[in-house]
């Protein structure tokens, strides 16, 4: 009989926006960020986070997306997928991602990037609404402050302004290579004095296809990161590797 007992909330549905599907959806080529979207749709469904925002912390702690993201057989955490999926969700504006500021702490906080969402933002930054109870700290006041993916704000800082068709570059870039690569490969183009995106690919496309040594892991302290080649004979960048195969 317990076979026939229907599962915990079967009859219960989990509202996903028609712009998931119709906008967002066909633009994905990463699985963790279509996984990671999906679960904050879920997570907002549940009673604690009625709100509309999430802290980022609530994706970390997701075992059902946690044994879910990672690939079959892959060796990377399941905390590096979750990562990326956010980074590369936030720099396509599928989410939302401010930090809430309280004194000298700060706690990143997420939510779907609708245009509805966009105005409420703006009007607790500009002080016209307050946080919702369950984001507002206790321990007092607290202020937002709209945050942009980590490469972004490192390209932004040591090598220009990002234009709209260099956040395309850089969700793409995101795509194919390691976060990890693309932070180094940076602070190349700074170290020889090139700072242009151009540069940037290049040390990419050239890491994928000839390997990369490891002076760039033992200088930041970690593993080498490995590569996946099947990933790279999609998108901007196949006719490369296809060359080189």
């Amino acid at each position: 009989m317990d076979q026939l007992r229907p599962a915990r909330d079967e009859g219960s549905s989990i509202p996903v926006p028609r712009g998931f599907f119709d906008d967002i959806l066909p633009a994905i080529r990463e699985i963790a960020e279509a996984k990671v979207l999906l679960a904050v749709y879920r997570l907002l469904a549940e009673p604690e986070w009625s709100d509309g925002m999430l802290p980022e912390a609530a994706l970390y702690g997701d075992e059902r997306l946690s044994a879910g993201v990672r690939p079959v057989g892959g060796s990377r955490p399941a905390e590096e997928h979750v990562r990326k999926g956010i980074e590369l969700a936030v720099a396509r504006g599928a989410l939302l991602r401010v930090r809430v500021v309280a004194g000298e702490d700060a706690e990143p906080w997420l939510l779907p990037g609708s245009a509805v969402n966009r105005l409420r933002l703006h009007l607790i930054e500009t002080g016209r609404a307050s946080l919702p109870p369950s984001v507002a700290p206790a321990s007092g006041p607290a202020r937002i402050e709209p945050e942009r993916p980590n490469v972004f704000r490192l390209y932004e800082q040591n090598v220009g302004l990002v234009t709209p068709i260099i956040a395309d570059q850089l969700i793409e870039a995101l795509e194919l290579y390691p976060e990890s690569w693309i932070e180094d490969a940076i602070h190349e183009a700074v170290s020889y004095n090139r700072r242009q995106w151009r540069y940037i690919q290049r040390v990419l496309e050239r890491w994928a296809t000839e390997g990369r040594g490891n002076e760039a892991d033992r200088r930041h302290g970690r593993p080498a990161t490995p590569f996946d080649p099947d990933r790279h004979l999609r998108g901007k960048y196949a006719p490369v590797f296809r060359r080189r195969s």
